[in-house]
């Protein structure tokens, strides 16, 4: 009888530990969010055009280390990052979707002066209820004005870099022992022009971990992960 009620208290523990992890997993959201109506849609049949950040939307912990890895130390450390990482993150963006109309827009429509776009403010919900992100669109005239009505735009809206402080450039962070690395936090937005509505928001981010120094390469290697990252949540594309 006694044995019989060990048991039984541990069964009634582990069916409620199971319980709990499940509780939590079914709770657990994505800090982006991609539409509904667009989850099993395809796009690859729509012209796509990437619009990339302004530099005041460049944001770098890290200037030091863009110098040092990219050179140009008489340049602004936001031309680095449009001279090489933009160049290899949109590359690997082209190479995995679908589509074979995708465009950075200064192809799409050379001389085209993103100031002459126009801009509206969106505000839209992800993840955290207490934290709503606002999105920067062009205005609908505008894009008519130019014929990008009938577009899917891919905006990132804005990109941050940083390195996390690592020990006489060694393998990890003095304080967290986590190990070195170079994140790339981008927001991103994705529009359907033609119906007016969003496809994909919100933010993503990638790292790319290195041992005794970060070079160029990790830079590449951080564009190339974070436009996989991007294109494997959209799905659509």
């Amino acid at each position: 009888m006694y044995f019989n009620k060990k048991l039984l208290i541990a069964i009634v523990i582990a069916f409620s530990g199971s319980m709990f992890v499940s509780c939590n997993m079914s709770t657990i959201k994505r800090p982006y969010t991609l539409s509904t109506d667009y989850a099993s849609a395809n796009l690859s049949d729509r012209k796509v055009v990437v619009m990339l950040p302004d530099d005041d939307q460049i944001v770098i912990a890290n200037k030091d280390d863009v110098a040092d890895d990219l050179g140009g130390a008489n340049a602004k450390p936001e031309s680095r990052i449009r001279k090489f990482y933009f160049p290899w993150f949109f590359e690997t963006l082209k190479s995995l979707v679908s589509n074979d109309s995708f465009f950075l827009l200064d192809q799409y429509r050379p001389g085209l002066p993103l100031d002459s776009l126009g801009k509206k403010e969106i505000t839209l919900q992800t993840g955290d209820a207490n934290a709503p992100i606002k999105y920067t669109l062009p205005e609908k005239a505008s894009l008519m004005a130019h014929g990008l009505d009938s577009t899917v735009l891919v905006i990132i809206e804005r990109i941050e870099f940083k390195r996390n402080n690592f020990h006489m450039e060694y393998y990890w962070d003095y304080k967290s022992r986590q190990s070195a690395n170079l994140e790339a936090d981008a927001i991103v937005l994705v529009w359907d022009c033609k119906n007016d509505r969003p496809v994909f928001y919100g933010p993503l981010s990638q790292k790319v971990e290195f041992m005794l120094s970060m070079q160029r390469k990790h830079w590449e290697e951080s564009a190339r992960l974070l436009a996989k990252r991007i294109v494997q949540a959209i799905k659509c594309l």
